[in-house]
């Protein structure tokens, strides 16, 4: 599968949310109900045996984590879980979606959303752990999604941004901008 066809599917999963459920978008629901309706919708255009799941944090049974996320983590304290290890000086983590296959270490995308009226703190942490998920030897997403989500009524509905493994290995950085 090449950056276009995930690209196209996430488009395609996005337009059903907006299509199927806008009004919990319109009516301001949290984004953990907005994220669990955009699974069910990813499970429908990545059938070819992809497990879609929300928010989980298992990498081959054990937990998933990366190394701890910058200074932006000191910033956040109070509006993030805090589940870092000390010792190791990685944090535990649950993306908000990840297509893979369970049990092996097949993780295709690795998605954050966000509303489009959250500050740009939280949006950079979401971004941050995108770029970790991407490029952490144990996980080896092979393509990363951040979106961000606004009022069905307003244009635009949404906007997303798709970066692939490869375009890290080559380029050296990611741009979700």
């Amino acid at each position: 599968m090449n950056k276009t066809f995930i690209e196209n599917r996430l488009k395609n999963a996005l337009k059903r949310l907006y299509y199927f459920d806008h009004v919990i978008i319109s009516n301001n629901s949290h984004e953990r109900s907005i994220t669990h309706r955009l699974a069910i919708h990813l499970g429908e255009v990545f059938y070819e045996g992809w497990d879609i799941d929300v928010e989980y944090n298992r990498n081959l049974g054990d937990t998933k984590k990366i190394d701890v996320i910058n200074k932006l983590v000191k910033g956040l304290k109070g509006k993030i879980d805090n589940n870092e290890d000390i010792i190791s000086g990685r944090r535990s983590v649950y993306p908000d979606i990840i297509v893979h296959r369970r049990n092996f270490a097949e993780n295709l995308l690795v998605v954050e959303v966000k509303k489009m009226n959250v500050s740009e703190q939280l949006e950079q942490y979401d971004i941050d752990k995108l770029k970790a998920y991407i490029t952490e030897e144990t996980l080896k997403y092979q393509y990363a999604a951040f979106i961000k989500i606004g009022d069905p009524e307003n244009n635009p509905k949404f906007d997303y941004k798709v970066i692939s493994r490869d375009e890290w290995l080559t380029q050296g950085e990611l741009n979700f901008g």
